[in-house]
């Protein structure tokens, strides 16, 4: 009876080995797995010749001493304002426009007392905001998209010169 016992547990373990053996890679499987551990092994080589490209004692020395060197001359350089512009010039930052803040009350009576001939040379100091602002204010249509040329002549005509036309005709029939 011993002997049955054995030959079952020989028979269990060629069944088990018979099993594992479906489990076995294939030809692809085989391929794809030697392809990746090549793969992994050319990584591995990349990293150790790497490794061997940090510097060495004497190069983190030198590096150390480049770096204090530098910080030295950059201190230094608070001693000489002119050749630290010259190295380092400042660079200006695009700043926000400024909004002008135009009182157009005033604006509009001191375009009022200016003679006809000057009134096209005052308009033209001022930036198209201000030039569109006021022409909401003097009521004359006019659309951003209007050149500031555009804008100093409306209002020359429409705002100032018709008005003082009218003001003459009106003081001539009186």
């Amino acid at each position: 009876m011993a002997r049955a016992k054995k030959k079952l547990n020989i028979h269990d373990a060629l069944s088990k080995i018979q099993e594992c053996i479906s489990l076995l890679p294939g030809e692809d499987d085989k391929q794809r797995i030697s392809k990746d551990i090549h793969d992994i092994i050319t990584e591995l080589n990349t990293l150790k010749n790497n490794i061997y490209l940090l510097p060495d004692e004497s190069e983190k020395h030198q590096l150390s001493q480049a770096v204090h060197t530098l910080i030295s001359f950059l201190d230094s350089l608070n001693d000489k304002p002119h050749l630290a512009d010259t190295i380092f010039p400042k660079v200006k930052k695009a700043g926000k426009a400024k909004i002008s803040t135009v009182n157009f009350d005033d604006l509009r009576k001191h375009l009022e007392e200016l003679p006809t001939d000057q009134l096209m040379s005052e308009l033209s100091k001022h930036k198209k905001n201000t030039l569109l602002e006021l022409c909401s204010k003097l009521n004359i249509t006019t659309s951003s998209r209007q050149t500031k040329d555009i804008l100093i002549d409306k209002i020359f005509k429409l705002g100032f010169a018709n008005r003082r036309g009218y003001d003459l005709l009106s003081n001539r029939q009186s």
